[in-house]
């Protein structure tokens, strides 16, 4: 997610096209800023009251860190969408990310969850063979750059989209596969992971607020990201690791800016459709099946270890 010229989790902005007749009509992308900061603020007080301890709400505070989160996204777009020069509108975007990572870090040192959300030494790492479904998740956009030959980029546009990307990838993984996950280690792993994805595929709401933004192409992503995000979480668990998630899905994030120059939401085409969700659910399957029990080790019996 992130304003252009960010990229977001799942915007597979090669499609032009759009599924079906779809005509946009654009709704949320035209409300006035103050309109867009307001809601967001209001969003942002409400997800503070859930929060509680954890340990005795956990459902609540997964639920209250996401509502944070995506009202301060939209909160930062409206105050984006109010500055009308080109710094303004190119540097701003640093907030989106920024903001919520700096909160969601705060998070964790004040609830010492750093190592317990996957922040874990090589030597406590398991299953590195898990490496090779979750590399396969950058085959879509490594197909892209092949396809558009790798479009030239200057060197200061390029270094700023990888600041961004590692910001935007530390706030997003650490969030869903990090705090949201261990908020729900009381429930299964199966419930943990899908209840995370979901989460993680609607924090993709805010791009609704994007200038220009399409409705259909922003439910597309919001469904990609959560089918990603399924594998992304079993693999996080199986692994007792988040470093190899956040690498993987930075190393994609970058590649769909290299290969189409922004993320920004597009509606695709039918075939298109099909072959991302073919693939993406494959991969979602492929993270099930690693929640099969017996292999993911309960948080009691690690923290033991």
């Amino acid at each position: 997610m992130g304003p252009q010229p960010s990229p977001s989790f799942a915007s597979f902005a090669r499609h032009t096209g759009r599924l079906g007749d779809h005509a946009p009509t654009h709704l949320l992308p035209d409300l006035d800023w103050l309109v867009k900061l307001a809601i967001g603020l209001i969003l942002a007080s409400a997800g503070l009251l859930l929060i509680r301890p954890p340990q005795r709400r956990a459902l609540g505070f997964a639920l209250g860190i996401f509502i944070i989160e995506t009202g301060t996204l939209i909160g930062i777009r409206g105050i984006v969408a109010a500055g009308g020069s080109s710094w303004w509108q190119y540097l701003m975007p640093f907030a989106l990310v920024l903001v919520p990572g700096l909160f969601i870090a705060v998070v964790l040192s004040r609830l010492h969850w750093w190592r317990r959300v996957g922040f874990t030494p090589l030597r406590e790492w398991r299953a590195p063979h898990l490496l090779i479904p979750l590399v396969l998740v950058l085959a879509l956009p490594v197909a892209g750059l092949w396809a558009r030959d790798v479009m030239a980029t200057t060197a200061l546009v390029l270094a700023l989209q990888v600041g961004f990307v590692l910001i935007d990838i530390f706030m997003e993984e650490v969030t869903y596969r990090g705090v949201v996950l261990q908020a729900l280690s009381r429930f299964s792993p199966l419930l943990r992971v899908t209840l995370a994805a979901i989460l993680f595929g609607f924090s993709h709401l805010d791009n609704l607020f994007l200038p220009g933004a399409d409705e259909l192409g922003v439910a597309y992503q919001i469904f990609e990201a959560a089918l990603i995000g399924i594998l992304f979480g079993a693999v996080r668990l199986r692994m007792n690791t988040i470093w190899p998630v956040m690498a993987v899905h930075a190393a994609y994030d970058l590649m769909l800016v290299l290969a189409f120059g922004h993320a920004f939401p597009v509606a695709p085409t039918l075939p298109g459709f099909v072959v991302d969700t073919v693939v993406n659910l494959s991969l979602a399957v492929v993270g099930f099946s690693l929640l099969r029990a017996g292999l993911v080790v309960p948080e009691d019996r690690r923290e033991a270890a």
